[in-house]
């Protein structure tokens, strides 16, 4: 952890919060369960060099996270939650923290939910929160927001159309569930061992999702064309909506593009070619934060 961060927690006086600094700042040492070497749709449209880095596991910056940025990040997780909890509540959310892949673009991640929109039509669910000042502004989703909306609605639609392609009957449908949960076991071999749950546990679950998830999308007629972002301001609860088309000129082309920059750091990857730098100067605004500064630049 950070020094400066821990020197900091140090000086806090009182019986609660030091401690609790200290604690927050110890979860940075902990490993994560995140899958390394794919395509994560959160880091779509961010700086190529950078997502190499991040796929080959290269040192990280001793940035660590502080405190409060901890407990802004996990305030963020339970807007998420409650929110979840109301649409589940309403009938409309059928599934949360729905697992997305695309093996041909080695694409892995999650999405927020699938809701359903009408009696035979469903849209993928991307829930955001965000300050009071930045939501009186929005107008429409946030442009990065909406490089990952459309690559988990590309995602789920080619599942969709996969299953239903490959499996005409319901029978053969469900004669594929050991093949598929082998296929699944494989993205989660990254997971280890946890405080609550065993390596074999997290993959268990994961992979249940995923059968939870075909069970769902090979039941769906219509093609799922829609992105729903809904926006909570962090300070008043209010809510903003914003729907997008992944079948639109715009999102086809902004797709296109999604696919153009996976394929070629896929091919980066394996043929240990490093991207260049996407900006001219270590002091560029889009360098300021990012966690490989120093193994980029010197």
């Amino acid at each position: 952890m950070a020094l400066k961060s821990v020197f900091s927690a140090l000086k806090k006086e009182g019986y609660i919060t030091k401690d609790l600094d200290l604690y927050l700042l110890s979860l940075n040492s902990e490993e994560n369960d995140r899958a390394i070497d794919v395509n994560a749709p959160s880091q779509i449209g961010t700086c190529l060099r950078s997502r190499y880095y991040a796929r080959t596991g290269a040192p990280l910056d001793s940035n660590a996270i502080d405190a409060r940025a901890r407990r802004i990040f996990d305030n963020g997780s339970y807007v998420h939650i409650r929110l979840q909890e109301y649409l589940k509540k309403l009938g409309k959310l059928l599934m949360d923290e729905v697992p997305v892949y695309s093996k041909e673009f080695n694409i892995q991640g999650h999405t927020d939910g699938i809701i359903r929109i009408s009696s035979n039509e469903v849209a993928v669910l991307e829930i955001k929160s965000i300050n009071s000042k930045g939501f009186s502004d929005l107008k429409d989703a946030k442009a990065d927001h909406k490089l990952q909306g459309l690559t988990y609605a590309f995602c789920l639609e080619e599942r969709r159309k996969f299953l239903q392609k490959t499996y005409p009957s319901l029978e053969e449908f469900e004669a594929s569930e050991k093949s598929r949960k082998k296929d699944y076991e494989s993205l989660y071999q990254h997971l280890k061992s946890g405080h609550k749950y065993t390596r074999e546990q997290k993959i268990e679950y994961q992979v249940s999702l995923h059968l939870i998830l075909d069970n769902l999308l090979f039941d769906v007629q219509i093609p799922i064309t829609k992105v729903i972002f809904l926006y909570e301001s962090k300070d008043t609860q209010e809510l903003k909506e914003y729907c997008i088309l992944s079948k639109d000129t715009q999102s086809i082309q902004t797709l296109d593009k999604i696919k153009e920059d996976c394929a070629y750091l896929n091919n980066c990857v394996k043929n240990v070619i490093i991207p260049p730098r996407c900006s001219s100067s270590v002091a560029d605004s889009s360098c300021r934060w990012c966690s490989y500064k120093t193994e980029c630049w010197n």
